[in-house]
């Protein structure tokens, strides 16, 4: 009997696999500059751990504590290395980001076709004059998983990096497993299994779902190997092997927690809008969702978010009982249908088994389309086999049928890759992906508040766009399904947060006052507050809330600093000085830090000390015109006339006279930046000026 390798040798696998290549590069071609979104900033751009300089060992142990979640314990360590890396080559430029995601789907593509090729050749449907059906089937299923619209959210979508890292190792697993079972060697079987493992790890590494792994073997096993045998089920290894199994899924879990996965489902239950029971009575439907997405895939049918009612019970909404019964009734049939129908009853096991983790127990968002980027893998394999078979049949029965096959088989593929290429345009920018989704799902939430957020904070937003942002809030906040607490109170934030960038802070305060009534425990909705209250000159009720701040994290450096500095505008500058000390021990010395603290020493008489700081505070603002006009009132102060000239010289030599004049005349009055003393500066300024003007004459 002739083994894989002797029928499939390399040179009649490689030209498909060249094909597959070329197919996805051409279906990807427009999402190579898309831009960062969602939690790609807090995992990425914003996220120290991954800006690594080098690859020495400490900086690689370093990214695999990078999680923003839990930074106390290793988690996806393999994916976020892969972003160290990115970061250490690109920095935030997202086109090396985007070609390494493209090369691990195609990665993934290319594995998943040697893998169906084995599988095919294990079921002893075809015979050595029947290489040609496996190669076209196994190139036909993987083409269709690769260039499905569903996955641009893995792809396209930087960090799911990780659901494409986890699925390429689970695949390489997968493969060196059956490697493994049909290896001619004991030698060889001892490596492949060795190899297998450490795949699985990988997978592991990239991301916790990967865990599914070892019952998907044993669903290989039964359905290729044991050619679907019902006593398969009686064998005591089997309930030996699956004791082992769940034992080392529970095990993972609390890994990947850092707790009982009961303790973790109750604290993050505590935030949602759903309870445990509506989570599994609405999965279902979610799921079903997918299914029909996967199988009718227009671009209209995709988005970051999606409208979803919570299933309150098994008949509301009426979808839920049939959806719990289709998922049921599929299990059931695919088990019952696995000798005759090896590769669908594959397909249905797989893609439910791999769901159990994102579609189950576990308190995560309800929505999400990357989470089929594992569970779809075999779902188009049945399907190409199906029509291969059919242009068989037909290829000798009726040649014009087979004609008709032939087309409706390009125009699929096409279709599906058009679909992919039209989805990508959505995930261009911030803007036009969230716009995207607020068409397409009209009562969520995310899509209006984080259009509102592009809006209001881009560079140099007109009073249109905040005005518009102002519109999304309040659309979002009149919403019919009712909103979570701290939906609410972060949506009132927003809303104040234009008010206060349009210059309408009486109005932010407000607002801000109605979101803490909602929830007193919302921190950054009373520092932003304070913010407010400052500029407007409302000290006391800022210092109110800054000593709530600091009281409630009291080694947090912006709240110290913040109650510094509205002790420094109280004329205290004795108070205001414990809190910048302590402010630069637990944080970064930025320059309005060091300015303050200069400023502060001045007031205390600490010349010397103050007059560092501030030129601290200069160097690194980079010639700011506020630390130059407090050197110049340190050294007045300090009875140092020659040095207050001098960098009074300084500072008409780098800013214009008005820019000089409206600062100081507005020394009193601009409660955003540290206080000077306008009477210790004027002499000095004014001289240079005169001495400046006879110079130019």
């Amino acid at each position: 009997m002739k083994t894989f390798e002797t029928i499939f040798n390399q040179s009649v696998i490689t030209m498909p696999a060249l094909l597959l290549i070329g197919i996805v590069l051409l279906i990807y071609s427009n999402s190579f500059n898309a831009d960062w979104h969602l939690d790609d900033k807090a995992n990425i751009v914003n996220n120290k751990s991954v800006h690594i300089e080098n690859l020495m060992p400490p900086s690689i142990w370093q990214t695999f504590y990078a999680s923003p979640l839990q930074s106390d314990k290793p988690s996806r360590p393999l994916a976020y290395l892969s972003f160290g890396i990115n970061w250490l080559i690109s920095k935030d430029n997202t086109f090396g980001y985007h070609v390494t995601n493209l090369a691990l789907h195609i990665a993934t593509a290319i594995t998943l076709y040697f893998l169906v090729l084995r599988l095919l050749f294990i079921v002893h449907w075809y015979d050595e004059n029947k290489k040609n059906l496996i190669l076209s089937i196994a190139l036909l299923s993987a083409i269709l998983w690769a260039i499905h619209p569903i996955h641009t959210q893995a792809v396209t979508y930087i960090v799911q990096r990780m659901a494409v890292m986890g699925a390429f190792f689970y695949v390489l697993a997968m493969l060196f497993y059956v490697k493994a079972r049909t290896a001619e060697t004991a030698q060889k079987q001892l490596i492949y299994i060795l190899l297998c493992g450490l795949w699985f790890l990988c997978g592991f590494g990239s991301k916790e779902n990967a865990v599914m792994l070892p019952f998907a073997l044993v669903l290989v096993e039964w359905v290729f190997f044991q050619k679907g045998r019902t006593d398969f089920f009686r064998w005591p290894i089997t309930w030996v092997v699956a004791a082992g199994l769940a034992a080392v899924a529970i095990a993972s879990v609390f890994i990947a927690t850092g707790g009982t996965p009961i303790e973790t489902m109750q604290g993050w239950y505590g935030s949602r809008p759903f309870t445990l029971e509506e989570r599994l009575m609405t999965q279902p439907r979610v799921v079903m969702g997918y299914l029909s997405q996967i199988f009718y895939p227009l671009p209209e049918r995709f988005s970051i978010a999606h409208d979803i009612a919570i299933s309150k019970n098994l008949f509301n909404p009426w979808t839920t009982l049939p959806s719990i019964a289709g998922i049921v009734s599929l299990i059931v049939l695919a088990f019952f249908l696995a000798k005759r129908f090896p590769l669908l009853s594959f397909a249905v096991l797989f893609f439910f088994l791999n769901h159990a983790i994102e579609s189950s127990i576990f308190p995560i968002e309800l929505v999400f389309e990357h989470r089929n980027y594992l569970p779809s893998l075999f779902l188009f394999l049945p399907i190409a086999a199906a029509l291969y078979k059919l242009l068989e049949k037909y290829k000798k029965d009726n040649i014009f049928v087979h004609g008709l096959l032939a087309v409706a088989m390009i125009v699929m593929i096409t279709a599906v890759g058009l679909s992919t290429y039209t989805r990508n345009f959505a995930w261009a920018t911030e803007k036009s992906l969230w716009a995207d989704a607020a068409q397409k799902a009209p009562n969520s939430i995310r899509p209006l508040v984080t259009l509102g957020i592009n809006l209001a904070w881009q560079d140099n937003p007109s009073q249109s766009d905040y005005e518009f942002a102002l519109m999304l809030f309040r659309r979002a906040l009149d919403l019919p399904e009712t909103v979570r607490r701290t939906e609410k109170v972060e949506i009132l934030g927003n809303i104040a947060g234009v008010y206060s960038k349009m210059g309408k802070d009486e109005k932010a305060i407000q607002t801000y006052r109605e979101a803490l009534e909602i929830d007193q425990s919302f921190l950054k909705n009373r520092s932003d507050m304070i913010n407010s209250l400052i500029v407007t000159g409302n000290f006391e009720e800022a210092a109110r809330h800054a000593r709530y701040l600091v009281n409630q994290r009291p080694k947090n450096h912006n709240y110290l600093s913040m109650k510094g500095f509205i002790l420094l505008w109280q004329d205290r500058p004795d108070a205001a000085i414990d809190y910048f000390q302590q402010a630069l021990a637990n944080g970064p010395h930025r320059p309005s830090l060091l300015l303050n603290t200069g400023v502060a020493l001045t007031r205390m008489e600490s010349r010397e000390n103050g007059r560092w700081f501030l030129q601290q505070a200069f160097k690194r603002s980079r010639g700011d015109l506020l630390p130059m006009l407090a050197l110049i009132e340190n050294r007045a102060r300090a009875g140092d006339p020659d040095q207050a000239t001098a960098y009074a010289r300084n500072a008409v030599a780098r800013f214009p006279a008005p820019v000089i004049y409206n600062r100081l005349e507005n020394a009193g009055t601009d409660y955003r930046a540290a206080p000077i003393s306008p009477e210790y500066i004027e002499p000095f300024i004014k001289n240079e000026l005169k001495r400046s003007i006879s110079r130019n004459k």
